[in-house]
């Protein structure tokens, strides 16, 4: 949600408020570089590598500001004594992952990562590449593997890979119609559960 207040102060500075809204539909799960795309189609005039570069600024500030989920350390300390293996796919960039891992009880608690704008080689949300690489990588197979997932990209992209997808709804914004998961969670607790 604190990706919510930034995103709407940065796309209407760069956009203006009609450009925000033709926009705020496409942000959430997307990777920097479907937005920048989204954004040069309604009129951006600035250069790829400057959105990068401002939208780096943008993410420290939503990650500085954001919270852990809560029970987020007792959900790992669970798949992990129940012998999982765990993985992360995401949108997000490397640096913003990194500013984030740290803050868990056990940063290195990840058996493979994925930042999705990093592989070139893997389409972003919706499509299944990304849950599909990491599956691979952790010798697992779709019928053995849960997903979870806070948007409708990552829904269906979980979907999509034939693996148990879980959407977890507590940190989505009003009013966004989470649809298509296997199980819906309100929070990381009912997830344990």
């Amino acid at each position: 949600t604190v990706w919510e207040k930034y995103d709407k102060k940065y796309f209407t500075s760069i956009l203006g408020e009609d450009g925000y809204q033709k926009i705020i539909n496409d942000l959430i799960g997307s990777t920097v570089d479907v937005i920048f795309e989204k954004a040069s189609k309604i009129g951006v005039q600035i250069t790829k590598r400057e959105f990068i570069e401002q939208y780096d600024n943008v993410a420290i500030r939503v990650y500085g500001e954001s919270r852990l989920s809560k029970n987020i350390d007792l959900l790992i300390d669970k798949l992990i004594s129940n012998n999982f293996k765990i993985g992360l796919v995401t949108a997000a960039r490397l640096p913003w992952v990194e500013q984030v891992l740290p803050r868990l009880k056990n940063e290195f608690v990840f058996d493979y990562i994925i930042s999705l704008p990093a592989r070139k080689d893997l389409r972003p949300k919706p499509y299944a590449d990304g849950y599909l690489e990491a599956i691979k990588q952790l010798g697992s197979i779709p019928e053995k593997t849960i997903i979870l997932e806070d948007s409708n990209k990552g829904i269906q992209a979980g979907k999509a890979s034939n693996a148990f997808t879980i959407c977890l709804t507590e940190n989505l914004p009003k009013g966004y119609e989470a649809k298509g998961a296997d199980l819906f969670a309100n929070n990381l607790q009912e997830v344990i559960k």
